[in-house]
């Protein structure tokens, strides 16, 4: 994701197709020509979901390797799934509002009557929504089954 973005932001051309087909802009087939202070804002803003996105794979990648290591019922991973499940909510409800506030940067130096502000949802948000409130219900049962566990070997 990283590379992508830094990709995206280097090539006008790809830009330009992100711009019409995620953010919105110039889908009327007006050229996005944004001025330097709109693309370094667009750029700088690009970097909120993205860094939510790598912070939960990251977050995820030792949730999954303390499951390797054999770590199931413990806390950590308990609350480990609360932030990756909380981080991807995040994720899903930054993108649309980063997206929105991207259009607006990348036209604000327009003349008058071609600045836009474009609302775009697609189901990637949707989907990362659902994922993150999914993990952290899961975390919650799991946080419970921890509970259940160390309740019933205290009977034994």
């Amino acid at each position: 994701m990283l590379f992508g973005l830094i990709w995206l932001w280097t090539d006008a051309e790809a830009l330009a197709r992100h711009a019409r087909s995620t953010i919105g802009i110039g889908i009327d087939n007006t050229p996005v020509a944004p001025s330097a202070r709109g693309y370094w804002a667009a750029f700088a803003l690009a970097w909120i979901p993205a860094g939510l996105f790598i912070l939960a794979m990251l977050r995820l990648g030792g949730l999954f390797r303390a499951f390797g290591e054999g770590r199931v019922l413990v806390e950590e991973n308990a609350s480990g799934l609360l932030r990756v499940g909380w981080l991807l909510a995040g994720f899903g409800a930054a993108t649309p509002i980063v997206r929105a506030v991207q259009s607006i940067a990348l036209t604000f130096d327009n003349p008058a009557g071609h600045r836009q502000i474009a609302i775009m949802l697609d189901p990637g948000i949707f989907a990362a929504l659902a994922a993150g409130a999914t993990l952290i219900a899961f975390g919650h049962v799991l946080r419970e089954a921890i509970r259940l566990s160390d309740e019933n070997q205290s009977f034994v």
